[in-house]
């Protein structure tokens, strides 16, 4: 295991930790086709927001160390890219599609895998 040294880091992955929450939750309601809440999703939208705001100031900063970081907040960038296009589809659409669901959750558990446990190679 290795987490973050700084407590700008370890406070972005408590803030992380608890967005996953939200979304596994949001991610749940909307997989068995009820009725989104959009609050919610936007709460976790911008807590998973400042969380990578947090790990980049930690990284620009110098108080992190660790190499992994910069991968996670690539992962987050990529997430925050997914979550983008999720609020952009339900705001025309008004449906999520699961495979950008599924998509977006992927990265957002791998940035929070590097987080907690580096790199697997």
């Amino acid at each position: 295991m290795q987490l973050p040294e700084s407590g700008m880091a370890i406070t972005a992955l408590v803030i992380l930790v608890c967005a996953l929450v939200g979304g596994a939750l949001t991610a749940y309601v909307r997989l068995a086709e009820k009725n989104t809440p959009f609050d919610i999703g936007l709460l976790h939208g911008r807590a998973g927001a400042l969380a990578t705001l947090l790990l980049l100031a930690a990284i620009l900063t110098g108080n992190e160390s660790s190499q992994t970081l910069k991968y996670a907040v690539g992962l987050l960038a990529l997430t925050i890219l997914g979550g983008t296009a999720l609020y952009f589809l339900i705001r025309r659409k008004g449906i999520l599609p699961r495979s950008i669901i599924f998509l977006h959750a992927t990265f957002a558990v791998g940035a929070v895998y590097t987080l907690i446990f580096g790199l697997p190679f």
